[in-house]
């Protein structure tokens, strides 16, 4: 009776086990994670990326822009895959990216000429605020692979300042 018993309990085992491997399998849980982690780093990269071609945006001419167009559109686009990866409720979209891209492209619109001083001060006012949302961009994601609540309120934060500064220049 007792080995019949342990016989049915290693049958039931065997069947239940893979049973439930297949539902996690199906469910991605454990791969979402380990996704919205993957694309937070490569969104990390790109918003390090747009950080460096900022740092020298203010003092070329408008043709020189072309790399930070560039940069500013992968950023972008890997920001929006990751909220929505992560949703809206937990992490906000970064209006002031698109706007600086605007801005960007309509001072290439011109053609290729000397930034004006008020372009070059908007642009180093910019990336000002940018380096203050790329802070709180690297501290985004916690060890347990969810958004620090405190970091994207930072991040809206400077997001609206940037968007404010912008939308002063793009309508001048």
């Amino acid at each position: 009776m007792k080995r019949r018993l342990l016989l049915y309990g290693i049958l039931v085992f065997l069947v239940i086990w893979p049973v439930y491997q297949i539902y996690e399998m199906a469910a991605g849980h454990a791969e979402k994670e380990d996704a919205g982690k993957l694309l937070y780093q490569v969104s990390l990269f790109q918003m390090e990326l747009l950080g460096s071609f900022m740092q020298d945006a203010d003092k070329k001419d408008t043709g020189a822009l072309n790399d930070l167009r560039q940069a500013l559109y992968t950023a972008n686009f890997t920001h929006e895959h990751l909220v929505l990866a992560y949703g809206e409720d937990q992490l906000t979209p970064l209006s002031g990216l698109s706007h600086l891209m605007q801005y960007v492209i309509r001072l290439q619109i011109g053609g290729n000429r000397p930034m004006r001083s008020e372009e070059s001060q908007a642009m180093l006012e910019a990336r000002k605020l940018f380096a203050e949302m790329y802070d709180a961009y690297s501290k985004l994601l916690s060890s347990h692979n969810e958004i620090v609540a405190s970091q994207n309120e930072r991040l809206i934060k400077a997001d609206k300042a940037m968007q404010e500064l912008l939308r002063k220049k793009l309508l001048q």
